[in-house]
């Protein structure tokens, strides 16, 4: 069956969405993956093939089926409308509940991670056995894991400000962890180093080397982002900073050994008063997420 596959526009939910093309992949099913990044990292996934989301829509007539991660996107909404009779679509919501739009085709569980999920999705509706969390990305042989146990990625954005930690504290974690012998190193788009003057973010020519860079480095610490999910599907432990409960046992990376730090649960959420959404980051002081950091270290 020749299947194309539609990930949510972030680099995280493309790797993620890399877990069931891959396994369709290995079930013997022709699989074309459209995402505006994976495309860039083609020669790290020698057997899935990525393509740029296409302008013409005629192109998906050569398709069986059309699986979308849905998002309220003007080009996708087209695409859906276009060939319905093939459309397979899968809503990712970090929630316990089922009573979403589309939920009964995959049926989540929000509880647990969304690569679980998309396991159990591959095993149930597709007979896929022994469906693995493998997304298929392989690193140069060149390419050592874990070679700088010492190194430690701090990746302090997102793809929103509400899910960031604040800047004040990932500098001051970082000074920490020099001061006790590692080096952190943060990870910057040109655009993000103006916003970041106090740190020399290194450069790289494109998404295979940042991810090389970050394989080789010993850990990751950073917000839930797409650098989190592409350091723990290669294989680094990561610790995650999340705004709540709800969406890091979701969202969180899932491949490597990882920990999430949240804020409190009793902060308050109600309606007008939404300390818990807006004023999180300062529930969660440098010193928690140090000794997270040491205990997840240990825990290796």
């Amino acid at each position: 069956m020749k299947i194309a596959i539609f990930p949510c526009i972030g680099l995280g939910d493309g790797l993620i969405a890399c877990v069931l093309a891959n396994n369709l992949a290995r079930a013997g099913h022709q699989v074309d993956l459209f995402h505006p990044l994976l495309p860039k990292m083609q020669p790290l996934f020698p057997r899935l093939s990525f393509l740029a989301r296409p302008d013409d829509l005629k192109i998906l007539e050569d398709y069986n089926k059309l699986i979308f991660f849905y998002e309220k996107l003007n080009w996708m909404q087209k695409a859906i409308e276009a060939y319905p009779e093939k459309n397979i679509i899968l809503n990712p919501i970090a929630t316990p509940n089922c009573d979403y739009p589309y939920w009964e085709e995959g049926e989540f569980d929000g509880t647990i991670p969304f690569i679980d999920n998309l396991v159990r999705y591959a095993e149930k509706k597709w007979a896929i056995e022994n469906a693995m969390k493998d997304n298929g990305i392989q690193l140069p042989e060149d390419v050592i894991v874990g070679k700088y146990p010492k190194r430690i990625i701090f990746h302090p954005t997102s793809s929103r400000a509400g899910k960031n930690w604040s800047k004040e504290k990932f500098l001051r974690l970082a000074d920490k962890l020099k001061r006790e012998g590692f080096e952190p190193v943060f990870i910057l788009t040109e655009e993000e180093q103006k916003d970041w003057p106090e740190v020399q973010a290194p450069k790289f020519p494109d998404l295979c080397a940042i991810a090389a860079f970050v394989a080789e480095s010993g850990f990751m610490i950073g917000n839930d982002s797409g650098i989190g999910h592409l350091a723990s599907c290669l294989g680094v432990p990561t610790l995650t900073i999340c705004r709540s409960a709800m969406s890091a046992n979701f969202w969180r990376p899932a491949w490597a050994r990882g920990e999430v730090i949240i804020p409190p649960s009793w902060i308050p959420n109600l309606k007008g008063m939404r300390w818990r959404d807006k004023k999180w980051q300062k529930f969660v002081p440098v010193s928690k997420v140090y000794q997270a950091f040491l205990e997840l270290r240990d825990l290796l």
